[in-house]
This record gives structure tokens, C-alpha cells and sequence, in this order.
């Protein structure tokens, strides 16, 4: 199944999502990647963080004016796609800098994303993820 729709699609949203200079991402930008609200969920913490798509930059710039971020840089570093009929599940697995020097190989983690193609174009429904730690580390399939 052809999924190179899907790839560009989660491409751009890792590139809307990403920013340097202290320069927060274009909520617009987000936004159209999504169907309707879009549901954003980190579960990399004690507790699941939701966003919309919306109160997510929302929270990316607040943390730019608390001085508590000025980088995020994220990118896909491989992927596995299923598609049924108007449905996809993306496993992706992603790698991402918050501007510190790092000695080494840069944070990591997972995202689970499920797409509904609309009207002939594909939309993020809704994504989950979950970075890498010493407890949960990626599986070695998922990197294949």
C-alpha cells in the first residue's frame, strides 16, 4: 500500500512543530495537518498531558516566554504504516534536540499516530507519545 501521502503528512507536522530562535511555530501550520481539534497526547510523564492541536503550540510558546525553551527540533527516524481503506496507524519513531550540547546519541521516543483520510486528503486524527527512558526502551523491531 502506497502510504507516501501519509510520510509527507507526518513529515510536515514535524517540521511545523520544530523551531529555533526562540520563534514558536505557526499555530496555522499545525492546524491544517489535523481533522477537526486534533487530539495530542504525551504520556512521557506520571500523568498523560492533552492538547489540542491549537493548545499545544499554545504551550510551546508559553514555554518560550518563560525562558524554559528557545529549541525543539524533532524528525522521524523510521516508521511503520498500516492502512485500512480510509483509516492508517503510523508507529513512528522519533529523535529530537531542545538545543543543549549533547555528548552523544539525542533523546528518543515513540509516537503513535492514526490518520482518516478526508474528502481524498489524509488527516492526523489524533498522537500519542512516549519518549525512551531506561525502564521503556524502543523495541529493536520498531527501529527496522
Amino acid at each position: 500500500m502506497e502510504t507516501i501521502e501519509i510520510d509527507d503528512l507526518t513529515r510536515d507536522f514535524y517540521k511545523a512543530v520544530s523551531f529555533r530562535n526562540e520563534k514558536a511555530p505557526d499555530k496555522d501550520n499545525v492546524m491544517i495537518l489535523f481533522y477537526g481539534d486534533g487530539i495530542i497526547i504525551n504520556n512521557s510523564f506520571m500523568r498523560p498531558i492533552g492538547f489540542s492541536a491549537e493548545s499545544f503550540v499554545t504551550s510551546l510558546e508559553s514555554e518560550i516566554a518563560e525562558g524554559t525553551m528557545s529549541q525543539y527540533i524533532i524528525h522521524e527516524l523510521n516508521s511503520k504504516t498500516q492502512v485500512f481503506g480510509k483509516l492508517a496507524h503510523r508507529i513512528s519513531v522519533y529523535e529530537y534536540n531542545l538545543g543543549e550540547e549533547t555528548s552523544g546519541r539525542l533523546p528518543r521516543g515513540v509516537n503513535y499516530i492514526q490518520f482518516a483520510q478526508v474528502e481524498d486528503n489524509w488527516r492526523i486524527v489524533s498522537m500519542a507519545w512516549c519518549d525512551e527512558n531506561e525502564d521503556n526502551m524502543i523495541p529493536p523491531e520498531y527501529m527496522r
